[in-house]
């Protein structure tokens, strides 16, 4: 089977997202991959030899190593992947804001950035991927992630009561959520709120709600054959279609037609040819 999907039971379920694993090149004759932001993290484990390397967005011939596992912090750009490292790989998703009891380290440092789990996890990182490799199925391979993240948990498995309304709020409508009417309801300076809130997400408020109304959009047209643009920017909160299109360029590094035309069944997942 090449792709599996697990999503642990609580307390883990409100920060992971799912443990996912993937076995097999994907099909096509791209090579590489740009992968659309969310406002997510995500640590991935490539359970083969070679090193994980992100492209540089702008220049494919130009790549950064990491070595068996990477940390992607919450993201507002996306990033390129080489097709051919996907061929074994496992992976964390964490949930909007999921991130932060399991690191050490700020996680907003980590916005818009790929960094070696070496980096942050030292041995643990290494010794957690010799563990899977070990594992005698990929279950198992899913119970060791889950052990483990229980088991070295940096902070306590809960956001700041600010943080969780506004998370609650912009996930369920990020079209209509903006910064100054989360700021009125949680009773917190607007200073203080975006402090907490990019301590604990790793993006600024407003940059979260930008990002997440991007990802609306995806889903909106991500399978359709015609679209009306004009109204997908109305119904995602867009002020007009201009704005709109600017704002997906400015995540996606393409115009909505471009991405309508080369989508994958993988909403984030587009081809670089």
């Amino acid at each position: 089977m090449p792709s599996l999907r697990y999503t642990p039971p609580p307390p883990l379920a409100q920060f992971v997202q799912c443990f996912w694993y993937w076995d097999g090149i994907p099909a096509g004759t791209h090579t590489h991959e740009r992968l659309m932001p969310n406002g997510e993290a995500a640590v991935i484990f490539n359970l083969r030899d070679d090193p994980i390397r992100i492209y540089h967005s702008d220049d494919i011939s130009r790549f950064d190593t990491h070595g068996h596992a990477v940390v992607s912090g919450a993201r507002t750009n996306y990033f390129v992947i080489d097709t051919a490292e996907q061929e074994r790989v496992v992976g964390i998703e964490f949930n909007p804001g999921g991130a932060f009891p399991f690191f050490r380290a700020p996680i907003d440092e980590m916005e818009n950035a790929s960094i070696a789990l070496d980096d942050l996890w030292r041995t643990r990182a290494a010794e957690l991927r010799e563990r899977m490799l070990s594992a005698a199925s990929i279950a198992a391979m899913f119970r060791i992630l889950e052990q483990d993240l229980l088991a070295q948990l940096a902070r306590p498995l809960e956001w700041h009561p600010a943080v969780a309304y506004a998370l609650h709020h912009v996930c369920r409508a990020p079209h209509i959520a903006t910064v100054a009417a989360l700021t009125e309801k949680i009773g917190l300076s607007p200073r203080r709120f975006i402090e907490l809130f990019r301590q604990q997400v790793g993006l600024t408020p407003k940059a979260f709600c930008r990002v997440r109304r991007f990802q609306q959009a995806l889903n909106t047209v991500h399978g359709a054959r015609q679209v009306d643009w004009a109204q997908v920017a109305l119904d995602c909160g867009y002020y007009d279609q201009p704005h709109f299109i600017h704002d997906f360029q400015s995540f996606s590094g393409m115009t909505p037609s471009a991405y309508l035309a080369a989508a994958t069944p993988h909403l984030n997942h587009v081809p670089i040819v």
